[in-house]
């Protein structure tokens, strides 16, 4: 899936990857392939102390989601996919706030501010993602 409409509508100079300034902008590379986005991606598994277990590849999201669940325990399964898409949504919304607003912050500081989302989901009672949490 090309994400290359803003470059083509002229709202911005280059389709190469807002991040990387590498990769043309495809939503794979920016959600997986970017070496930002593996920053951030693997800090977690790191964290969560998965990460022999799910390892971050250039491919495309679903397919590589859908595999990563699999190599996790069951009862973890459901807390990944909220992570997996807490994460993909933070990394676009970053993705955003370069593009648009010309505001970036480094992957450490939105790895914090995914831990702050995930901590206010799980205080709301979602207990799939606390289950995952809870290896931290």
């Amino acid at each position: 899936m090309l994400d290359g409409g803003r470059f083509r509508h002229g709202l911005q100079d280059s389709n190469a990857c807002i991040f990387c300034d590498q990769g043309a902008k495809m939503m794979n590379h920016i959600l997986l392939g970017c070496p930002f986005s593996r920053k951030v991606w693997e800090a977690w598994f790191r964290k969560l102390h998965l990460q022999y277990t799910v390892v971050v590849q250039d491919e495309p999201a679903i397919p590589w989601w859908l595999r990563c669940r699999k190599a996790l325990p069951k009862q973890l399964r459901r807390g990944f996919d909220s992570l997996f898409f807490l994460i993909g949504w933070s990394i676009w919304k970053e993705r955003n706030a370069r593009t648009f607003n010309g505001v970036s912050t480094s992957a450490a500081r939105l790895e914090v501010s995914i831990q702050e989302e995930a901590d206010a989901w799980c205080m709301a009672g979602y207990k799939h993602l606390g289950a995952l949490m809870a290896s931290i």
